[in-house]
């Protein structure tokens, strides 16, 4: 089974909670957070933040991640089995600018409901109200 691990990456920009969502630039151009396949040996928040550098242009240095937040969804991609690992992470500075790699066409940011609209697919947007219950409910501070 292929495995891809990435991060729910959040912040907070004029007291609202706002999610990064890049749009695949290849096959049907479906929105997700950065994530991506774990290389032999990798440790999965290893390629989270590897994949979201690579992805978004996001360092670790400017991620804060939650502790206790991690969220597996799995599905077919490809006529394959995959399972994808999402952990959890602010954006330390709000107005960080985002580089999306040729992986990718578009990026924004979202609030919980437009962004389950984008994604579109009933196991992300599970995990995007998941990490919208974590980071309001759950972890309060988290605004920090």
């Amino acid at each position: 089974m292929k495995r891809a691990c990435g991060f729910v990456v959040f912040r907070w920009m004029n007291g609202q909670l706002e999610y990064l969502l890049l749009q695949a630039s290849n096959g049907v151009h479906h929105w997700t957070p950065p994530k991506g396949h774990v290389d032999p040996g990798e440790e999965d928040l290893t390629t989270a933040f590897r994949e979201t550098e690579e992805e978004a242009g996001l360092k670790s240095t400017q991620l804060k991640v939650l502790n206790g937040f991690q969220s597996k969804i799995s599905y077919t991609a490809w006529g394959r089995p995959k399972e994808s690992v999402y952990y959890l992470a602010e954006l330390r500075d709000a107005g960080a600018p985002v580089l999306i790699s040729e992986e990718h066409s578009d990026w924004c940011w979202a609030p919980v409901e437009r962004a389950c609209h984008l994604v579109s697919y009933a196991e992300m947007q599970g995990v995007l109200r998941e990490a919208e219950r974590f980071v309001t409910g759950a972890a309060p501070d988290a605004r920090g």
